[in-house]
């Protein structure tokens, strides 16, 4: 429940940007709302100002609902730095108090913000920034020359109170933009971890058959040796291939070739097996089994083989199956198995041959 409405409040995770803009808007309006309704308990300013900060409020939520549900983000991250750096910092520097009151802490607020929210737009950056710097100047100036401009503290203690207030929104503000900011870089992060993750898993998957590829046997075949105790691999070729290539077309190759790697990737499922293409019609079987619990498996598939519905029959396959010695190394172990391979083609097809 309290995901879908942050995701209904701020947007999707996978766009950051937006998703941590929406959550300051949103933080924003109610500061406005709470420094509005401070300044009424306390009497540290007056109707106006106060009126002021509940029309920011409302505008900022404003804001907020055209970014959000109207799709009208970057127009409306300008306007919310125009708002409140050319029209809330003098406003409330004139009606709360001037140099004596809390501007200068909502300008250190606007300034961070401008930084994290524009960090892709330089041109707007640096406007907002300069801004934010040197919109004290003058103001200041004014107040000096024009005092009576300023709206002052009705006493001390008003002041004191107000600075206090102000001093605790900006520390939370500014606490929730470096959490916030920690959370866009979590969120990228994860990202750019989810996209490894699919790349590497493409980089590791044969694009017809969807099996694992020559690559992903390598690393396997590597992995294996060092967890595992014993371990036996089947090197299977599907029997006659070329000639069904020749004969029905590369599609229909294709396709056999698919409906084997499914009765591959069934037995290695229901198994615990690993099943690779390595070549074109040919696969290799990573199996944590005895040479003859590996053996009975492989005559399940080659009766698997037979059921299986192709448009112009069932295929067959040959197969060398053996146990992985350990002080072997992978390209020993595939040259045997492969002598393997071609006895059981020469001896007939549709067979394996055990070592």
């Amino acid at each position: 429940m309290i995901e879908k409405t942050r995701s209904w409040l701020l947007g999707s995770k996978d766009n950051p940007q937006q998703y941590i803009q929406h959550a300051v808007q949103l933080i924003v309006s109610v500061a406005f709302l709470y420094a509005a309704a401070i300044n009424y308990v306390t009497g540290a300013s007056g109707y106006l100002n106060i009126s002021i900060q509940l029309a920011m409020s409302v505008g900022t939520l404003g804001v907020w609902y055209r970014s959000r549900w109207h799709n009208d983000y970057q127009r409306m991250a300008v306007t919310f730095m125009v708002m409140i750096t050319t029209i809330t910092l003098p406003i409330n520097w004139f009606l709360n108090g001037g140099s004596y009151g809390p501007t200068f802490f909502l300008n250190i607020c606007v300034f961070m913000y401008i930084t994290v929210a524009f960090r892709n737009n330089p041109p707007y950056r640096y406007f907002g920034q300069f801004f934010s710097v040197f919109v004290p100047i003058p103001l200041v100036t004014i107040e000096y020359c024009f005092p009576e401009l300023i709206s002052p503290y009705t006493d001390n203690e008003t002041r004191l109170i107000d600075l206090a207030s102000t001093s605790v929104v900006t520390s939370i503000f500014m606490l929730l933009m470096m959490e916030n900011q920690t959370k866009k870089f979590l969120l990228r992060q994860s990202k750019v971890e989810q996209l490894s993750e699919q790349l590497r898993q493409l980089s590791e998957q044969d694009a017809l058959t969807g099996l694992l590829n020559r690559r992903s046997f390598v690393n396997s075949f590597v992995e294996w040796k060092e967890t595992k105790e014993y371990f036996t691999i089947a090197a299977v070729d599907i029997d006659f291939f070329k000639q069904v290539n020749d004969q029905w077309g590369h599609q229909y190759g294709d396709e056999v070739l698919i409906k084997a790697s499914t009765l591959l990737a069934e037995i290695a499922k229901e198994n615990n097996v690993l099943a690779f293409r390595t070549g074109g019609e040919e696969f290799m079987l990573m199996m944590p089994y005895s040479l003859n619990e590996a053996y009975q498996h492989i005559q399940i598939l080659h009766d698997r083989f037979a059921e299986m519905k192709l448009l112009n029959g069932p295929v067959t396959f040959s197969s060398g199956l053996a146990e992985v010695k350990q002080d072997e190394s992978q390209d020993q172990f595939l040259k045997r198995v492969d002598r393997l391979l071609y006895q059981a083609k020469n001896q007939g097809r549709n067979r394996t041959v055990v070592e």
